[in-house]
């Protein structure tokens, strides 16, 4: 094709048509300028559906981490309510001795707590790749963002709580109570269960636990659910 013009422009020359060759060169000039400005924006249209084929990506990745992480909560809300009435039997002094015999995991109540992770690979892809995203405008980045931001802290800050309570309550076990060993060992001890049905200390100590993690932590779960199940709705009306 470059001969093929080099060629025409010659024979212009040679025939001293001076001003058929300017516009010839002029109309030249003027196709090798289209066909830049066509490259240029073939090259803008591929590098933009990239960009969006990475920011569809990145959203499916959260899609996918918030549902294995809803899958893993409704078994810690499962778990949790199924439980709720034994801790409340025991802060209404209505547990009795058969009950804690019939129910041996029920001695075990303040055996620790609920633990999750929350993954993040997702939002985290996100954050690292915000130019890619108009940050200030995207609704959906501003609601995912938000999304994690409150529920990290907050369920951070659950955790901490519990397992600073949990830590408590195996403190004072552990220097006051000679049955401690056999509670650590899962042995049965009378002593043990008269402390459970007797005791005000006990009861206090299942009402903070019952606070911290029923009125707060289960309330958290379940909300965080709630917003995630909204989040991959609007993920899925972005992507598809």
């Amino acid at each position: 094709m470059i001969k093929f013009f080099r060629k025409i422009r010659q024979n212009l020359l040679m025939e001293n048509k001076t001003g058929k060759y300017f516009k010839y060169a002029i109309g030249e000039i003027v196709l090798v300028v289209i066909g830049i400005l066509i490259a240029l924006q073939i090259n803008n249209w591929n590098e933009k559906r990239r960009q969006e084929n990475k920011i569809k990506s990145v959203y499916s990745i959260i899609k996918s981490n918030l549902t294995n992480d809803i899958e893993k909560f409704d078994k810690i809300i499962n778990s949790m309510t199924s439980l709720d009435t034994v801790f409340k039997k025991i802060i209404q002094k209505k547990m009795t001795l058969e009950d804690y015999q019939n129910c041996p995991e029920c001695v075990y109540l303040l055996n620790g707590y609920q633990d999750i992770e929350v993954e993040e690979r997702g939002f985290k892809l996100l954050t690292d790749n915000g130019d890619l995203f108009d940050a200030k405008k995207d609704s959906l980045f501003i609601d995912i963002n938000s999304f994690y931001s409150y529920y990290n802290t907050e369920i951070g800050v659950s955790k901490k709580e519990m397992s600073a309570n949990f830590q408590d309550n195996w403190s004072y076990w552990k220097n006051n109570k000679p049955w401690f060993s056999d509670y650590f060992n899962r042995v049965k001890n009378d002593d043990l269960i008269y402390y459970m049905l007797n005791s005000w200390d006990y009861r206090n100590r299942v009402s903070a636990a019952y606070i911290l993690h029923y009125e707060i932590y289960l309330n958290q779960l379940v909300n965080y659910k709630k917003n995630a199940l909204k989040i991959i709705e609007d993920i899925n009306m972005r992507i598809e």
